[in-house]
């Protein structure tokens, strides 16, 4: 049986998930209304795959016979001010997600809760695939700089 600890870090990450959710779709916005469809539609496919995360940890409390306790995630930022801030804000995202991910992980090997630990080891690789993917396009955005054709170019090479 998991502790209750455990069913509160799991009913948390959930709120994490869809928090994570709201944030890119912010993240998306401001890029649209920057004319950046791109980088939109990546931050769209990214709230996206936030929004499956929360459903994946929902079917597995679902499975483990948990309960889950929704909570509304805060509201997410909306203004930046920069299209590297966005990215700059989306790597610390990842790495604060990294960090919740990790911490079930433990809770779950201390626990023998042998399910859990298999289940969470999914979510580690993910996450090692969502701090590479933000690094990178940091990194990129980085060096555009204030070059508008770079700018426009980083666009479309994230609208793939």
């Amino acid at each position: 049986m998991e502790s209750e600890a455990l069913q509160a870090k799991l009913n948390e990450q959930i709120t994490h998930e869809l928090g994570a959710e709201m944030q890119y779709l912010a993240m998306s916005f401001w890029f649209e209304r920057e004319n950046l469809n791109g980088m939109a539609n990546w931050f769209r496919t990214q709230a996206s795959e936030e929004h499956e995360h929360a459903m994946k940890i929902v079917g597995l409390m679902n499975e483990w016979d948990l309960p889950i306790t929704l909570v509304s995630p805060p509201n997410p930022t909306t203004e930046f001010e920069s299209s590297e801030s966005v990215f700059e804000a989306a790597l610390a995202h990842e790495q604060r997600v990294t960090t919740q991910i990790t911490h079930i992980f433990k809770i779950a090997r201390e626990e023998s809760a042998w399910h859990v630990e298999v289940a969470f080891q999914w979510f580690i690789t993910e996450q090692v695939e969502e701090e590479v993917n933000a690094r990178d396009n940091l990194a990129k955005i980085r060096m555009v700089g204030d070059n508008p054709a770079a700018l426009l170019e980083f666009d479309r090479h994230l609208s793939a």
